[in-house]
Order: C-alpha cells, then structure tokens, then sequence
C-alpha cells in the first residue's frame, strides 16, 4: 500500500507541475515574459469516486468434505453486487482506484452420495457472501473521447461468509444434519474490460465485464445426529470464481 500511495504522490507532483507550466503558456506567453493572465480554467481531473452495480454469475464450485470426499452435482445460484471505490488518473491514459464490492448472498447446493463413505450422505445446502478489495490499474483508449474502451486488472482479498445450512435427509431415518456458519479470507484477482460513456461534464457511465477469482471458502463443521458414526467436518469451496456484468458511474474531482 506505501508503494501505491507513493506512486500517487510522484504522480500528482507530476501533473501539478505540468498544470503549472500549461497555465504560463496558456495565452501565448511564459513565466519570463513578464506578466501572465490569471488561469481561471479549472485544469484536469485528478481524483475521481466510483459507484457500481452488477450481476453475478458464479462458476459450478467445487465441493470437499473434511479434505476427503469430494461432492457432485454441486451448483451455486446467481446474485447481485453493489460496490464503491475511489481513482487517480496517473496520465491520458492510465488510471487506479481502490475499491470495495459485496456480493449479496447465494446458496450453494453439493451431493454427497452413500458411496462417497460419508456419513451422513445427502444434499448439502448453504448460502454465502462474500466482500472484495481491490486494487485496480486501468488503460483507457480514448480518455478524452464521448466514447472511451478500456482493459483492467485488479488484486486484493476476499472475505467469505457462509451461513448456516442444512442436509436433505442425510439419514433416512429421521434424524437431522446441520452445516454451521463460517468465515475465511482469501486473495482474489480480476481481469475487465469495458467501455466508458462520458455522459455529462466529469460524469462518466461505465459499462464492462470483470472475471473474478476469489480463491476458497470454509463453513463451519457439518453435524448430524444420525446413529453410528458421524465425523463432523468443515465443506471447503475451491476456486471460487465469477463472471460479472457491471454498470457504474464514476465522478471525476478537479
């Protein structure tokens, strides 16, 4: 992060200087040649927030039990995001922000057969959501056009949650099982892209596709109390990954 803020700083040292001199220059003139109108003109923008929404499809996740028995006929539903963030333009062209998206809950579903030597066998149900930082780097074609493409990536953390679920009768007999809520951390990346409509004076309307990598995710241990043996054990989600449909709006700050 001191790098990133360093970067920042050099950056808006940069630009401040080269405002400086635009102004001198503007009317024809320079610092030496005596007296210069005052530059009233608000210059470029530096700083900018961001507002985003999207849609959120999930690839089928892979599902393990107690680091042992593998799941099938796994699935997760789709949901929604709804994030934040804040920018700096490095130049023309190459732009960063840090933000911040939550992805509202979605269940997951995994099957653990009788042959898979678990016990209790049957569906596993659970929901998750989940909140991603990131650290974003942008290069935009067309910067000072209405119509703007650009390409991404990003880095940062994802932290999981999953709530409480349950197993389709895992015994046969009437006896009940339970997946406990959970919690975890995990590095996530992003590859985007997109195109950028500058609706209005420093109003600009995104609209792009981003793939999300958001590593794996625990629950709590999973309970039955069925006869004979039952081992509790945590269900880990591998490989956590997205495909998102994304609008925002972004504010540029001079």
């Amino acid at each position: 992060m001191s790098i990133f803020r360093s970067v920042i700083v050099g950056a808006a040292l940069l630009v401040g200087s080269t405002m400086t001199t635009s102004a001198a220059d503007l009317y024809g003139g320079s610092i030496k040649d005596g007296y210069v109108p005052a530059y009233t003109q608000s210059g470029p923008a530096s700083w900018y927030l961001r507002l985003d929404g999207g849609y959120v499809s999930f690839e089928d996740p892979a599902l393990t039990e107690s680091h042992r028995f593998d799941f099938h006929n796994t699935g997760i539903d789709s949901t929604w995001s709804l994030g934040a963030g804040l920018g700096y333009y490095f130049s023309r062209s190459v732009r960063g922000d840090l933000t911040w998206d939550h992805r509202f809950e979605a269940d997951v579903t995994g099957t653990a057969g009788s042959n898979a030597g678990i016990v209790p066998n049957g569906t596993r149900t659970f929901g998750i959501s989940s909140d991603v930082v990131l650290a974003n780097i942008y290069y935009d074609f067309n910067r000072a056009g209405r119509i703007n493409p650009y390409i991404g990536a990003g880095l940062g953390f994802a932290y999981h949650k999953t709530s409480t679920g349950s197993i389709n009768d895992p015994c046969g007999g009437g006896c009940t099982g339970v997946v406990e809520s959970g919690t975890d951390w995990s590095v996530a990346g992003a590859l985007m892209t997109g195109v950028s409509f500058n609706i209005r004076d420093r109003m600009h309307l995104d609209a792009g596709y981003r793939y999300l990598y958001m590593g794996d995710a625990k629950t709590g241990l999973v309970t039955g109390t069925c006869p004979g043996a039952c081992t509790p054990g945590e269900i880990t989600m591998k490989d956590l990954a997205s495909h998102e449909f994304r609008l925002g709006l972004r504010y540029d700050i001079r």
